[in-house]
């Protein structure tokens, strides 16, 4: 096993970058530009930060993947083997790229991939703690879709689904610090984990 010691400059601007220990996703505080650590350095990612909701603040940013799809749902069959149609529509999905509970990421995912606005221009303040690489972003995304299939009325017994990815881009999503811990700015949707 080799290693290889790679520099952490912005693949834009040639700023040093700061993370955390695990962290493969970095913000460039200088110029507002993403990139993703790879084996071979760092790919600069298209990027920008969804905004608050009004009344709501941004005390510290996290990053999040923002996902342009086509998906397709098929071989849709109920218990008892009868089947029913499949759907196919583009969705976009807003899937945090922070650690945390698997039950915190999936509520947020959903929350915010159904309240998403515009993009803006990334916060220059510290947006750190990225570790999901855009694959898991995808699988997480393809779990909301049998999630919700699955809460339909009739009862699931097996289904197909399918996420296209169309586009992807880093955006800082912001959230609030409260006495309990992180409140999204965007949805309310507080952090239990």
């Amino acid at each position: 096993m080799s290693l290889r010691l790679l520099p952490l400059d912005c693949p834009s601007c040639g700023s040093a970058l700061r993370g955390e220990g695990l962290d493969t996703i970095f913000f460039c505080g200088h110029c507002g530009h993403g990139a993703v650590l790879e084996h071979e350095g760092l790919r600069l990612v298209p990027s920008g930060a969804l905004l608050p909701a009004p009344g709501r603040s941004s005390g510290e940013w996290r990053p999040a993947w923002l996902l342009e799809t086509e998906v397709t749902v098929r071989d849709r069959v109920r218990a008892g083997g009868r089947r029913s149609d499949g759907w196919r529509a583009e969705r976009v999905f807003v899937i945090p790229a922070f650690a945390s509970s698997l039950a915190d990421l999936t509520r947020l995912a959903r929350a915010l991939s159904q309240a998403a606005g515009s993009t803006a221009e990334t916060p220059r303040a510290p947006i750190r703690g990225g570790v999901l690489a855009l694959e898991d972003a995808v699988t997480l995304a393809r779990h909301l879709v049998v999630g919700d299939e699955v809460r339909r009325s009739d009862a699931l017994a097996s289904v197909t689904v399918e996420i296209a990815l169309r586009s992807s881009r880093l955006v800082a999503i912001p959230f609030e610090r409260t006495a309990k811990g992180l409140r999204c700015a965007i949805t309310g949707v507080a952090l239990r984990g």
